[in-house]
């Protein structure tokens, strides 16, 4: 029996309906304060570090913060432990504080510079970096007991640091700046970037690949080690921040309210909620699903699937491995996050109707290859009200609502 579309849009409306879950969870920190650094040290437990000496430590994935005493009033600007047990913070002039029980207790380390530090990476629980204002860079190798300067030949601002191995890592900073060494630290080598944005971060995810991230929504990629680097479209233009990558395909970056995901080693990202509009200066992930963001306004995002949006559990088919997720956010005003995966190449057609049938755009209607896609759908020329959003290829089709509130 045929339907008209009249029906068909009655039966839509009559349907069960599924909940979508945000890809990102709010957690409450329990202060306002910025943070700047966070790290997960297991599923469970995490530490975050920011301003006037601030350190939080959870137990339970974010839900509940304790704070702990730093004994410093000094921001901290990064944090990285290397294990379970051992870590390191770092931030205002010179300041550099370890713990050896997991984040509980801290003790005050000479750096040898009242310099500040705005970065810090530990390979191992002896072997780490700590980079800055004005240059500055200092490598330890006996967990801190010593720390040893190193010359980078420039003045201005580092802004992350990364050790690959003993050997090579790189640095970021400002207008453009990537250090390469091979040698571990004895040498920095000046890279050309080809652009003079402030590079905010930058991951070595094997000896020759590193991708780094900026400002205005600023990738670039390189897969020689840095000899040449290749501009990336990020599909944004706000600011990132940080950038981590879990293994060498699946890395995650964020920003002034973004975070973008890719799973082919930072070629290509893909858009995820992030539920917020303040700057996040971290993101770290613990395993594959495991991860955290923090910034601003003391905020703290979690996730225990990777990013990927949760379903209902009574929609738990997924035709042919292709799939349209539930919008993010619903309701929205005046804009809203259309997410689906296809499964291989195919002709995919993403439309929206109004609660009549009427088609009121188009937003696909092109071959796409196989992989994640998101799509903002602005709606501020529409009324409030209740509109759907189908997708179609060549072997399936689906449809979900979403609802406009101004």
């Amino acid at each position: 029996m045929r339907i008209s579309k009249a029906h068909f849009f009655f039966l839509i409306v009559f349907a069960v309906t599924f909940n979508s879950k945000a890809q990102w969870i709010k957690r409450t920190s329990g202060t306002t304060q910025t943070l700047l650094g966070v790290q997960m040290l297991d599923a469970n437990t995490s530490i975050a570090v920011g301003v006037n000496g601030l350190i939080r430590r959870s137990t339970n994935s974010g839900s509940t913060w304790s704070t702990q005493t730093s004994g410093t009033n000094k921001f901290l600007r990064d944090v990285s432990f290397p294990d379970a047990l051992t870590g390191y913070a770092a931030g205002e002039t010179g300041t550099i504080l370890k713990s050896t029980d997991g984040g509980i207790s801290w003790a005050t380390q000479n750096s040898g510079t009242t310099s500040t530090f705005v970065h810090v990476n530990f390979l191992d629980a002896n072997t780490g970096i700590a980079a800055g204002l004005d240059g500055v860079i200092r490598k330890t190798t006996d967990g801190g007991a010593n720390w040893f300067a190193q010359t980078s030949n420039v003045n201005v601002e580092l802004m992350w640091a990364h050790l690959f191995n003993s050997n090579t890592g790189m640095i970021s900073g400002s207008s453009g700046l990537i250090l390469k060494t091979t040698d571990g630290g004895n040498n920095w080598i000046n890279q050309t970037t080809g652009t003079t944005v402030d590079l905010r971060s930058v991951f070595l995810t094997s000896e020759n690949n590193a991708v780094a991230v900026g400002l205005n929504g600023t990738i670039i990629k390189t897969t020689d080690g840095g000899t040449t680097w290749n501009q990336i479209t990020s599909g944004t233009n706000k600011n990132l921040y940080t950038v981590h990558f879990i293994d060498e395909m699946t890395g995650f970056a964020a920003g002034t309210g973004a975070i973008l995901k890719t799973n082919d080693g930072g070629s290509t990202w893909i858009s995820q909620p992030a539920g917020v509009s303040v700057d996040l200066y971290r993101i770290h992930f613990f395993d594959i699903t495991h991860g955290m963001a923090v910034g601003q306004q003391g905020a703290i995002l979690y996730t225990d699937n990777g990013g990927l949006t949760g379903i209902d559990e009574n929609n738990l088919v997924i035709p042919n491995e292709n799939f349209l997720y539930q919008n993010y956010p619903n309701p929205f005003n005046p804009s809203t996050n259309l997410q689906f995966v296809i499964n291989s190449r195919q002709f995919v057609s993403l439309k929206v109707y109004d609660l009549l049938g009427k088609e009121i755009a188009t937003l696909i209607n092109e071959e796409k290859t196989a992989g994640e896609y998101q799509i903002d759908f602005d709606a501020s020329r529409l009324a409030s009200g209740i509109y759907f959003y189908r997708l179609t290829t060549n072997d399936y089709s689906s449809f979900k609502k979403m609802i406009l509130l101004k």
